[in-house]
């Protein structure tokens, strides 16, 4: 599947990457370890806040992007050879909650969903603060969705 038949796909801001299997990546049982995802996961975030509303840009407010919680369901193993390719977009903002969702597939196969929730830092204050308004902005302009929480 091509990145723009996925973004017709209503998966809002989506980023994508190819990922590689290494051999320190590869446990026991001969597949993909489970820390290795999030690690994944990060590579995916930093894309997403590059591509969307840089990290810089934040860090120039004393704002900082934090996750809250993650969530991983597997559904096939990874394995050495592999090629993972890793997708994330931002599915919903809840007020102060940035709900990222990913997925990551292996020659079109989903070997793994997950789920990240992602508030803003004030680094200043040391408080969980709304994201910029250029976040929401550009989430209702991409999803066209007038009912987001701000």
């Amino acid at each position: 599947m091509k990145l723009k038949d996925i973004k017709q796909s209503n998966r809002p801001l989506i980023v994508e990457n190819d990922f590689i299997v290494t051999t320190y990546d590869i446990d026991i049982a001969g597949h993909l370890n489970n820390v290795v995802y999030v690690r994944w996961l990060e590579d995916l975030r930093r894309i997403f806040f590059d591509e969307h509303y840089p990290v810089k840009n934040l860090l120039s407010l004393n704002l900082y992007p934090v996750i809250a919680s993650t969530n991983i369901k597997y559904k096939r193993q990874i394995k050495l050879f592999d090629k993972p390719k890793g997708f994330m977009w931002l599915e919903k903002i809840d007020r102060i909650i940035l709900k990222l969702k990913a997925e990551f597939t292996v020659n079109g196969s989903v070997a793994a969903f997950a789920e990240q929730k992602c508030v803003i830092y004030n680094l200043e204050t040391s408080q969980i603060v709304k994201p910029p308004e250029i976040i929401f902005h550009t989430f209702i302009q991409e999803t066209n969705v007038k009912n987001v929480f701000m």
